[in-house]
């Protein structure tokens, strides 16, 4: 988190060089990436004698480097041959990726309508491994703002992001999460896992959370969660401030128009929790969310389609 005061910004510094100790760490992820791109370009899987020929590279190399993909789930072995093909984990990376890339730009819009309706920085976060990491923020442009930087993972107990993300995160995720011992930042910050597991469930029923005094005495956050088709969370959007321009609880305004461009940017990706608890998007909204609300109307539609296609005639 930031208190951010307005100032002409000056370099200092030169990027650091590659030397000798990071030059070997870099070297390996070269081997790894050519390695990837081998894979991918191959028409069928590849032994390590082929991958070392291709590459230059000695077989001792490329098979260390493929045993540590490998126990990654990034590469698989086929057992018959012994070959190797990209890993099922790379297509969960890439279609995470895509959809990061997506919400970015879909966001983007209802950042900004979001900062300038209220006058506060706004949020954009993602799910990563059950907890929550900031992509994206719109900064309120007062000479002295408060904001989060984007690639800050909030804290998964006493943040509003964060506890959205644990309350969406699978069994495994959580337990992992909860088993651990959690830091307070201030006497506010809530760190008895009973009851953060109780208030999980609050935040699954009423879409939104806040996170009042937790993080930074005198900052609070309101965030609502961005759903996809089934429930599966996509993202946080939100707004950070002083706590006496974002006071707890929600002023109706506000909660309005966070949970109004969650709304929105659910409902292009499938879902329907908020229609179903009477959330709607306001009026002020709907410039922006017509296309994401058409978009999300053509998706169905096709689907629709193929589904009638693959079912079988009687």
């Amino acid at each position: 988190m930031t208190v951010k005061v307005k100032e002409k910004k000056v370099r200092t510094g030169a990027p650091r060089p590659v030397t000798a100790t990071n030059g070997g760490a870099l070297d390996s992820v070269s081997v790894i990436a050519r390695i990837l791109d081998e894979l991918a370009m191959g028409p069928k899987a590849m032994g390590v004698t082929e991958l070392s020929r291709a590459l230059g590279e000695t077989k001792a190399r490329v098979y260390r480097n493929l045993s540590s993909l490998k126990q990654y789930g990034l590469v698989d072995q086929e057992h018959a041959t012994e070959r190797y093909r990209l890993g099922w984990k790379l297509f969960q990376l890439g279609e995470r990726a895509g959809l990061q890339f997506d919400l970015r730009l879909l966001a983007d819009p209802f950042l900004k309508r979001l900062r300038d309706a209220t006058g506060q920085s706004a949020l954009l976060s993602v799910p990563l491994n059950g907890e929550a990491l900031v992509i994206a923020a719109a900064d309120d442009d007062r000479d002295v703002s408060i904001t989060v930087k984007p690639g800050n993972r909030p804290s998964p107990s006493c943040s509003a992001q964060g506890r959205i993300a644990l309350a969406w995160s699978t069994d495994a995720q959580r337990d992992r999460l909860m088993g651990s011992k959690f830091a307070a930042s201030t006497h506010h910050s809530p760190i008895d896992p009973a009851k953060i597991r109780g208030h999980l469930k609050l935040i699954r029923d009423r879409l939104y959370d806040e996170a009042p005094n937790e993080s930074l005495i005198g900052v609070n956050v309101v965030a609502a969660p961005i759903l996809r088709a089934g429930g599966e969370l996509v993202g946080t959007i939100g707004i950070i401030g002083s706590i006496q321009d974002v006071p707890s609880p929600p002023q109706p305004e506000q909660l309005r128009l966070v949970q109004g461009c969650a709304a929105a940017l659910s409902s292009r990706f499938g879902s329907v929790d908020y229609q179903e608890r009477q959330i709607n998007i306001p009026a002020e909204l709907m410039e922006l969310a017509s296309p994401l609300l058409k978009a999300a109307s053509k998706q169905t539609e096709v689907l629709f389609h193929q589904d009638r296609r693959k079912a079988p005639r009687r």
